[in-house]
This record gives C-alpha cells, sequence and structure tokens, in this order.
C-alpha cells in the first residue's frame, strides 16, 4: 500500500482525500504529487518521500491518478535500469494506494523546485517524452538528501 499525498490544488481536481491513511509499505516511502501547467500542457509531478524520485503524468486524467500511477512508475524503473525484486514489490505495492494530504513542507520544495525546472525545460522541447523529463530530473541534486543527493542514486541505493 502506497499513499499519494496531493497538495490543495490538485485534491481539488480530484475530489476529498482518505480521511485515515495506514503506514505506507514501500522502501521509496509516501508519494507526493501537485499539477504542473506548461504553456497549454497539463501533468501532475510525483516525487517519492525517501528518495525524491520523480515521476510524471498527463494532467488530463487526474481522476485515475492512482490506477495511472503505477504503470508510469514502473517505466521509471526500467529507464534507469532498474530491475530488482524490490523495484517490482514497489510497483506492486503501488497498485493498493490511497489519496492523502500533503503534511511535509520539504517535500514540497523539492516539488516546487521541480515544478520551475520543468517550466524551463520543456517549452523549448515541445514532443520531450515524459518519462525522459522525469529521468532528466533525477539526475538532479537534492540537498535534503545529503552527499549522495541525486534522486537516481538513493533510488537505487534503497531498492538495491
Amino acid at each position: 500500500m502506497v499513499a499519494i499525498r496531493c497538495t490543495k490544488k490538485l485534491l481539488a481536481r480530484i475530489g476529498a482525500p482518505s480521511p485515515v491513511i495506514e503506514p505506507t509499505t514501500t522502501l521509496l516511502g509516501d508519494w507526493y504529487a501537485r499539477p504542473v501547467s506548461i504553456g497549454h500542457q497539463r501533468l501532475i509531478l510525483l516525487i517519492s518521500e525517501h528518495s525524491r524520485l520523480p515521476v510524471i503524468l498527463p494532467g488530463r486524467d487526474v481522476k485515475h491518478l492512482a490506477s495511472n500511477f503505477p504503470d508510469a512508475l514502473a517505466r521509471v524503473f526500467l529507464g534507469l535500469g532498474i530491475e530488482t525484486p524490490a523495484a517490482e514489490r514497489e510497483v506492486e505495492a503501488a497498485r493498493e494506494a490511497v489519496i492523502g494530504v500533503t503534511d511535509n513542507r520539504s517535500l514540497l520544495g523539492t516539488l516546487n523546485d521541480f515544478s520551475f525546472m520543468l517550466q524551463w525545460q520543456l517549452p523549448g522541447r515541445p514532443n520531450v517524452d515524459l518519462l525522459q523529463a522525469a529521468l532528466e530530473l533525477s539526475h538532479t541534486p537534492v540537498r535534503p538528501l545529503g552527499r549522495a543527493g541525486f534522486p537516481d542514486r538513493v533510488t537505487r541505493k534503497l531498492l538495491a
């Protein structure tokens, strides 16, 4: 089971969050999500609690965020070359997701930083693949992660 913790703006489009959220059973922790608008393109940016690994989804189908998320996560893992049993367990656990509210300001800060980066990177590349954009963001150093502060490296370490 995994919790997808959404910003108020995203919850306004999805609906009411779950009143009670059990602890997440995954190595990457809860996932934090926010909408991102780049020109006419609407996206949903998600990051993991423990590694800050980004996943980007099209924003046109927000009502099905929880059901679309596991396949997008699996594509990011494959793009990073992570094919471990732990990665498979993460994807399977993500198939049982609940929607909640955000509760960590540090993670909201990383979401904001990544969304600003996307707003600079994507307008000049109209045909960019969302997987490629997520993989590029995963190579961005994130200070709260410490000395090994790259989401892709931390994810590999957690799932090794």
